[in-house]
């Protein structure tokens, strides 16, 4: 069985298990939010990539603004 008992030590122990806990799942949190950021501005991306590729060979006239 494991022996979860920290003795004097437990005071400092658990708070710093608790804080590390509590930073790495913000950390992971965070990179997930950047992730689908960064995702959604490469959609946006490609997007209007598309859009001026089909663009090519119209008059400058006909180009919206």
């Amino acid at each position: 069985m494991i022996d979860l008992d920290m003795g004097a030590y437990a005071a400092f122990v658990w708070p710093a298990w608790g804080i590390s806990a509590v930073v790495l799942t913000a950390l992971a949190v965070r990179a997930v939010v950047a992730a689908r950021r960064w995702h959604s501005e490469l959609k946006q991306l490609d997007k209007d990539a598309a859009n001026s590729r089909a663009r090519v060979g119209q008059s400058p006239i006909a180009q919206p603004k």
